[in-house]
């Protein structure tokens, strides 16, 4: 009995191994972009000590980070030293001040030339304008880059989940395609 017209092609192991390859790549490419565009969604950079009035559009929890490595408008930041700086948030509308919390989760990220650890996080109730004022207690210190920003921790969570059901499916498929292959060729040499 003659099954040969039954035999999967040869070819299936090139299409296994361009869907590894593909699903590599797609890993990478999304992993980098999506760290990226996470760091740079971060526009409200503030070169303290100042005061500074940051539009915050959403209610929510939001965290303060400090980037020891940063650029703002060209001008490079490279900051060692924090010590007896201390941060305030108010509420412009309702002179209300905001209770700043240490972060619970000490996040951090490099990305970019941009390289940051999170220092404060806090809850707002109301969208509106929030007066920041970032100064040292002994009136004198370096000058560093802050951050308001939501979400940083999310948004690299789901970049990797993403990247990993990616990296998950695309070589699940290589390999079920090979061994199919291979297993449908190597049966057919027997009968």
């Amino acid at each position: 009995m003659n099954r040969e017209g039954n035999v999967p092609s040869k070819l299936l192991y090139a299409i296994s191994g361009i869907i590894f390859v593909i699903g590599i790549i797609s890993f990478v490419v999304v992993l980098v972009t999506g760290i990226i565009s996470s760091v740079n969604s971060f526009d409200n950079q503030v070169v303290v000590p100042a005061k500074r009035n940051i539009e915050i559009i959403e209610p929510g929890d939001y965290n303060i980070y400090f980037e020891y490595r940063s650029v703002v408008d060209g001008r490079v930041f490279e900051t060692s030293n924090i010590n007896g700086l201390v941060c305030k948030l108010k509420n412009i509308d309702t002179g209300e001040y905001i209770r700043l919390e240490n972060s619970k989760v000490n996040s951090s990220y490099s990305v970019n030339g941009r390289e940051g650890r999170s220092l404060f996080r806090f809850t707002i109730d109301k969208a509106g304008t929030y007066e920041l004022d970032a100064s040292y207690e002994s009136g004198e210190g370096e000058e560093a880059v802050l951050i308001i920003g939501r979400g940083l921790g999310m948004k690299l969570l789901s970049t990797f989940l993403i990247c990993f059901a990616i990296l998950f499916v695309t070589i699940a498929g290589s390999v079920i395609l090979f061994v199919y292959t291979y297993r449908k060729r190597n049966l057919q040499k027997i009968y």
